[in-house]
């Protein structure tokens, strides 16, 4: 008889110890994960913003000996973001020692000149340029 209520206060606690883990995993899945949509719409907008390079501008970048670094890159993605704020659509991004032409509504680099490329040339298809 002790045996058996032994047993009994045993399988108890047993599952007593079960449900709180089964409590504590609901407090730790009830926590706030974001659904898929929103997931894929964070990742849709992060992707948007993201600068990228149209394959003729890859090539006139490395043919002209461009280096895209990074305090350049986060220059050019402030000085799209400006043109963005301003309306503009296709931009010519100034720089001391090239120029970039960006589709700003796309985020993508078009193009790439140098100075020497500069030196008698026009620009056509463009609506703004900035200063980056």
């Amino acid at each position: 008889m002790v045996n058996n209520i032994n047993g009994q206060i045993q399988k108890l606690s047993q599952i007593e110890q079960a449900q709180k883990i089964k409590q504590n995993i609901a407090k730790n899945t009830n926590v706030t994960a974001p659904s898929f949509r929103q997931f894929l719409e964070q990742k849709v907008s992060e992707a948007k913003e993201e600068i990228r390079f149209s394959s003729h501008a890859e090539k006139r970048l490395n043919s002209r000996n461009i280096q895209m670094t990074p305090e350049i890159m986060n220059r050019l993605q402030n000085a799209v973001a400006k043109a963005k704020e301003k309306g503009a659509q296709e931009t010519l991004m100034i720089f001391e020692n090239f120029s970039l032409i960006v589709s700003v509504k796309n985020n993508t680099v078009i193009t790439a000149i140098d100075n020497q490329g500069m030196k008698e040339n026009v620009f056509t298809n463009i609506d703004s340029a900035v200063f980056a």
